[in-house]
Formats: C-alpha cells, structure tokens, sequence
C-alpha cells in the first residue's frame, strides 16, 4: 500500500519494483500476457537496479519535505510562543518509576 508521506509502498522502496500479487499473477495468465523476458546479464541487473533505487530515494526526499513542512504548517496553526523565566512553576510530563512506558506530570 502507497504511504501517504513517501508516496511509494514499503515494498517498492525495499525491492526497487511493484508487487505482482495473485491477481496480477492469475491476469496474466488468463490474458495471456506475460513480463518482458529480456536475456540480462547479472551485472546490468544490478546497475538497473541501483539506478532506479537512487531515482525513488530522491523522490522519496522530495515528498517527505512536502508531507514534513504540511505537517509543521498544521501544527502551527494552534502553537503558540511561551516565554518562561527562573523561578517559574512548570509541569513535566517524565517516566514513572515502575514502567519507562507510563508517563505522569510532574511539578
């Protein structure tokens, strides 16, 4: 499944192609459609391979930005500057004693 912030699956960013799932499997067959079977060498697999994984990881970038700088931008629109001096009261939000996973204000 496409990630929303990547724009590729998981998978595709891994293995550098799509999944060909049952289905996509089973239509080739009933249409009789079937991959491009060209005779490559191992090391012009690996080129190929490589190139296209260098291509999605500079695409992956590009939409990560966009989906880190909506996300700022969202949670801008309810942040506010807080100005605090010494000697002033605050509350922390700090691990309990008997589990680092429970949290609890403390101050």
């Amino acid at each position: 499944m496409k990630q929303e912030s990547l724009g590729f699956s998981p998978f595709e960013l891994l293995y550098g192609r799509t999944v060909r799932g049952p289905m996509a499997i089973l239509r080739e067959l009933w249409t009789k459609e079937e991959p491009n079977n060209e005779v490559r060498t191992t090391y012009q697999y690996v080129l190929d391979l490589r190139n296209r994984l260098e291509e999605t990881c500079q695409l992956v970038e590009d939409s990560l930005g966009k989906a880190s700088s909506k996300a700022k931008k969202h949670f801008d629109t309810k942040a506010r500057m807080r100005e605090m001096q010494a000697g002033d009261k605050a509350l922390v939000l700090l691990p309990t004693a008997e589990s680092k996973l429970l949290m609890q204000w403390k101050g």
